[in-house]
């Protein structure tokens, strides 16, 4: 029913996707640190899940929105731009959601762009491996395309930083392995 609705609201164009982080990225990562602590699971407990839905989930769909905005106003044509940010399927598990951005951009999507740091998100690294596998061309915030060599060694620093601290970044790692799998052409 929601790619239904998305290919009315589509009119069977293709969209530019704008990718951010949303439930994990650089902004979960420094209020742990500030907390001293290491896991989402953690600062939920310590803070509540209210606390965390309005500091962590709630601030990052606002930025998430605000990114989709600018990347709408550079666009010199019509194209429609999308954002997972406001998207909500009660009871999808994360491995759900993640396979329907991915049927997303690999049937109705022609770029996709993504938000300052994204390479400290699980969603965004998941959505690069895609993208880069479906073809689709990716972009950085600024606009600037960004080639496959740029987004691992971005990708890599980001996971070496989070390890030098203690964090735990094997999702980013998976998310690595798939993206070396969509340089020779397995299924992500």
């Amino acid at each position: 029913m929601v790619f239904s609705g998305i290919d009315c609201v589509l009119n069977r164009e293709l969209a530019i996707y704008c990718s951010s982080e949303l439930t994990t990225g650089l902004r979960l990562y420094e209020i742990l640190r500030g907390h001293g602590l290491k896991t989402a699971s953690e600062l939920k407990k310590k803070m509540g899940e209210a606390w965390f839905e309005a500091n962590i989930f709630g601030t990052n769909v606002k930025a998430a929105t605000e990114f989709a905005k600018s990347v709408r106003a550079t666009l010199s044509d019509n194209t429609m731009v999308i954002t997972p940010a406001p998207f909500t399927a009660p009871g999808w598990s994360q491995p759900e959601y993640l396979a329907f951005w991915e049927t997303l951009i690999r049937t109705r999507v022609k770029a996709v762009w993504f938000n300052r740091n994204w390479q400290f998100s699980n969603g965004c690294t998941f959505e690069l491996a895609v993208a880069l596998h479906a073809p689709v061309p990716i972009y950085d915030h600024l606009g600037k395309l960004l080639d496959r060599h740029q987004a691992t060694q971005c990708i890599e620093h980001a996971i070496q930083q989070l390890d030098q601290e203690g964090f735990d970044a094997s999702k980013l790692r998976e998310n690595l392995v798939r993206l070396h799998a969509a340089e020779v052409g397995s299924p992500v």
